[in-house]
């Protein structure tokens, strides 16, 4: 009997403890809504073009951003693009905050059937949210769309890890899934929910977005 009382106050200490813990995590929420213009200029060579807003948990805009890339295919099974973001940070009680982001990324595809599988490496020198902080990342995401046969909608889901550079210790981890639907010929509207795991501090963050495709 005694070891059971034991056991059982051990076990509740355990519960407990995990309780407060789970309780002094912050979760953030942020809504985001963009447009994107998928535009061939020639042959393997592509600009996307995606204006952003992002809303805070009372969706008043927390920042907003107009992103372009440039994206070559030099085979079928590997892209290769250059990344500009403009960002406006708007500040209670100052002048908005203008600044300058850009990334670079190789991005490896391959068809399993109607699975789709991608690997992406990125360098960026922004951590995605912390604009101002401007340390220098390492992302690498791996994803898996699905093409359902006869339907408009194209599920996916997909895991990312973010890595400082200067100490090489991890960031976060962010975790998707998500949907496009074909609404007609090359206009699609995208929904998606992902998880910002941070790594070094309780604090989470969960973003939804939606946007619209379209494809020139």
């Amino acid at each position: 009997m005694k070891v059971n009382i034991k056991t059982g106050l051990i076990l509740g200490l355990i519960f407990l403890s995990g309780g407060l813990r789970a309780q002094s995590v912050e979760n953030d929420l942020e809504t985001r809504t963009s447009v994107q213009a998928n535009i061939k200029l020639v042959k393997n060579l592509k600009l996307k073009v995606s204006p952003e807003i992002r809303f805070d948990e009372n969706f008043s805009i927390k920042k907003y951003n107009i992103e372009s890339e440039l994206v070559y295919k030099p085979y079928k099974f590997l892209l290769l693009g250059a990344t500009y973001r403009f960002i406006g940070d708007p500040k209670d009680n100052k002048p908005t905050e203008y600044l300058h982001r850009y990334a670079l990324t190789a991005k490896l595809k391959k068809d399993f059937g109607r699975f789709e599988t991608a690997f992406r490496l990125r360098y960026t020198d922004f951590a995605d949210d912390d604009y101002e902080d401007g340390s220098e990342m390492m992302r690498y995401k791996a994803s898996v769309d699905y093409d359902i046969a006869k339907c408009k909608l194209t599920p996916y889901v997909g895991i990312e890890a973010f890595q400082q550079l200067d100490g090489g210790d991890l960031y976060k981890m962010r975790y998707s899934l998500g949907m496009d639907y074909k609404l007609f010929k090359k206009n699609y509207l995208g929904v998606s929910y992902k998880l910002d795991y941070y790594m070094e501090s309780l604090r989470n963050k969960h973003i939804v977005s939606l946007g619209y495709k379209i494809k020139f």
